[in-house]
């Protein structure tokens, strides 16, 4: 499925830049490897650049608790049962570590020659399907496929979106490491209406509990500015994708989050195609 995805990264390097099949899956592996490994790396080095920070203004709140003394007295009194369970764990350790490598590798492989024959042909695993099934297959894999890239397609515009509406309010606000802060939060704005909250709001709270409420009243307005933001783009992308009215999408995205929770997320594009269909059914047309 993923290499199905990723059939179009395959054809540009083979059909635009004329490089052979076999090189020009590799360099799509290797682009797509890239920003999977850029994306997490990004992760992890705003979660670097924002965990010293929120430490440093907690620190006064938390009785300046020296957490290195403690974590070293611990380590210091289980020394013995945590090496005793080193070496318990090491034979287990190392099968496994020897199994997830070769896992890896196993998938590595075995997506390389599937990224191989989509780029030839993108429905090429319908030969297994019984020959009275293929068509519908075809119909119904394609359709998904259209829905599901719409579907990345606007995460990926949205996320820009709030990426650039918070690092603006973060500079302006002279933050400390805006651009790993506001990655993190834009990544982790999957949930619609509170995903953004669920970092701003906790931080909303403590400059309002620690008196800062200038500082607390800018972070308010960014998130609101945010949230009011991404639901309009949302809601404006869908509806010019699938041709309903802003408002519509807006209900069915919302409901789709509320009734079936993260999954509706997912389902989001069938509910809107299906949305889409009824509204050009006969019956309400006529």
């Amino acid at each position: 499925m993923l290499a199905y995805f990723a059939a179009p990264v395959v054809r540009i390097f083979h059909d635009i830049f004329r490089f052979p099949r076999t090189l020009s899956t590799l360099l799509a592996m290797l682009v797509i490897l890239s920003v999977v490994v850029g994306i997490f790396s990004m992760a992890v080095q705003g979660l670097i650049d924002t965990l010293p920070v929120a430490e440093r203004h907690l620190e006064p709140y938390t009785g300046n608790q020296d957490w290195s003394g403690v974590a070293i007295t611990f380590l210091k009194e289980n020394v013995f049962t945590a090496g005793h369970s080193l070496i318990e764990h090491t034979v287990t350790f190392t099968g496994v570590l020897f199994q997830q490598v070769l896992t890896v590798f196993i998938f590595l492989v075995a997506f390389f020659f599937a990224l191989r024959e989509t780029g030839k042909d993108r429905f090429w695993f319908l030969v297994y399907f019984p020959t009275s099934m293929r068509r519908q297959a075809h119909k119904l894999f394609k359709k998904s496929g259209e829905l599901i890239g719409h579907f990345i397609s606007i995460e990926a515009r949205l996320f820009c979106v709030t990426f650039l509406l918070l690092l603006i309010g973060f500079f302006s606000l002279s933050f400390t490491a805006p651009i790993g802060t506001a990655f993190l939060i834009s990544l982790a704005d999957s949930l619609p209406l509170l995903g953004t909250g669920l970092f701003l709001i906790p931080m909303i709270l403590f400059y309002f509990y620690t008196g800062n409420y200038i500082f607390g009243s800018a972070l308010l307005m960014l998130y609101i500015l945010t949230l009011i933001t991404r639901q309009l783009a949302e809601s404006y992308l869908w509806a010019s994708t699938f041709r309903v009215k802003p408002i519509h999408a807006f209900l069915i995205t919302a409901s789709s989050f509320y009734l079936f929770g993260l999954p509706g997320i997912l389902l989001t594009p069938f509910l809107l195609f299906t949305a889409m269909k009824i509204r050009h059914h006969p019956k309400f047309t006529g």
